[in-house]
């Protein structure tokens, strides 16, 4: 319980400082109430492979085919767009962690993600890591946060299994092509690191081109043994 002074002081931060929403700026929550109701959904329909929206649900699409994808299944909930994008660059760079929770809340229960984590006892739950400069100078990795709080809501277990090597180039300055050459390497298991479980399910906030969920995919696959499938609050979507 906090003290009364903690309260006085966190009253008067909340009138100085309102929180305000993270994609539209209204005083009052994290991401408001209009704003969550903007999210846009993926759709019923998918590619199983790599969840990209599709009229129909097949197996494969072009942006997968002929690919080596080293998960099962990567399913997101919301198009990378409108307040899902504000709400990942805030959290990633303005400090506001507590959208992590909010992202958690929304996503819980979402048939996609329960059909991913649907045999209880046989999932373990663990996130792309960032380098541990990165994480300094951050202070916390967005992923990791995310899944820390769907870990807390789904009743999993969590593990942060992988590490990252190396500082790389940032993904998105990078063309399709380079960016399977770039994290080569940058990443490994967790020393004296493993699961209890058959299956892992790796946690990040957007899915872009899926080079860096199937390289950790490939590292967790290959050390542990375990069948991996990949959740993320967003995904990019090509028209």
């Amino acid at each position: 319980m906090a003290k009364p002074g903690e309260a006085i002081l966190s009253q008067l931060l909340s009138l100085l400082f309102p929180l305000r929403c993270a994609h539209c700026g209204v005083c009052g929550d994290e991401l408001c109430l209009s704003c969550r109701a903007r999210l846009k959904p993926i759709g019923p329909t998918s590619c199983r492979r790599c969840g990209k929206p599709s009229l129909y649900d097949v197996p494969e699409c072009r942006e997968c085919r002929g690919r080596r994808l080293h998960f099962g299944s990567a399913q997101a909930a919301f198009r990378y767009a409108g307040p899902a994008r504000s709400a990942i660059h805030r959290l990633k760079y303005s400090g506001r962690r507590h959208l992590a929770g909010v992202m958690a809340e929304a996503t819980h229960s979402h048939p996609r993600l329960a059909g991913l984590t649907e045999k209880t006892g046989e999932v373990t739950l663990t996130y792309v890591p960032v380098h541990a400069s990165r994480k300094f100078s951050r202070g916390y990795n967005q992923a990791e946060l995310y899944a820390r709080a769907l870990s807390k809501t789904l009743g999993l277990p969590l593990a942060g299994l992988l590490v990252k090597n190396f500082p790389t180039t940032p993904q998105n300055r990078l063309n399709f092509n380079d960016r399977g050459k770039n994290l080569s390497d940058s990443f490994s298991v967790r020393r004296g690191y493993g699961v209890e479980t058959p299956k892992v399910l790796l946690v990040d906030d957007v899915y872009t081109t899926g080079a860096t969920v199937s390289e950790c995919s490939r590292v967790l696959t290959a050390d542990l043994g375990v069948v991996v499938d990949v959740w993320t609050f967003a995904r990019t979507v090509k028209n």
